[in-house]
């Protein structure tokens, strides 16, 4: 009697990324591909349709971030498993990420090393975490606090697309959220940083990486 393959989605917007996972993927026996795309809104339009067992997803999507899809999905597909693969390593976002319902956290930088691994773990029921992340995940539940400065995802989000220049109704449109909820998110942007005007904000998204001047 065969077994049944793993069906898998891969959701991420580098799309050589995308290419070599699915190769690496390919290689597994128990493993199918059955999709993949480069933004959340077309991940969540398809995922429903194509009998997933696991989606690997990107955090920073484009028009609708992963922590977004994976609350969306997880209310119409209880039974999919999701695993975060991403860039991020702060307690905050580990933190957020299996607040969505993820089963897996993942970073991209040790992708070819762990996702096998992680599929796997996911699939027998079970947590998996990047090993390098350990340390983090434990240091957040021994203190049990959220550092009050500390951005959330879609903060970040927002601080980036304003430290470019965009207004805050062209951001409505890019993320797909309204108006006032881009003002809100800029209030606590301003407020968690102690944020005097928007030069202040343009500089600390650059001391961070968050853009390039």
């Amino acid at each position: 009697m065969t077994k049944d393959k793993i069906k898998i989605y891969l959701a991420d917007d580098h799309k050589i990324l995308r290419e070599s996972l699915i190769i690496l993927l390919g290689q597994e026996e128990d493993i199918e591909v059955v999709g993949e795309a480069q933004d959340g809104i077309v991940v969540e339009e398809q995922v429903p349709a194509r009998e997933v067992d696991l989606l690997i997803l990107d955090i920073s999507m484009p028009k609708r971030s992963g922590l977004d899809v994976a609350k969306n999905l997880l209310r119409m597909l209880p039974n999919l498993k999701i695993i975060f693969l991403t860039m991020h390593k702060s307690e905050e976002i580990l933190a957020e990420a299996f607040e969505s319902g993820a089963k897996g956290y993942v970073l991209k930088e040790n992708a070819f090393e762990e996702l096998i691994q992680a599929i796997h773990t996911v699939m027998a029921g079970n947590i998996y975490v990047s090993s390098v992340l350990s340390p983090t995940l434990l240091h957040g539940f021994l203190s049990n606090e959220r550092r009050g400065k500390d951005l959330s995802v879609r903060e970040r989000e927002i601080l980036k697309l304003l430290a470019e220049g965009y207004s805050n109704k062209e951001i409505s449109d890019i993320l797909v959220i309204s108006i006032k909820t881009v003002e809100t998110h800029r209030a606590n942007i301003m407020r968690k940083n102690n944020f005097k005007n928007i030069t202040e904000l343009v500089l600390y998204a650059a001391r961070n990486h968050l853009i390039e001047i």
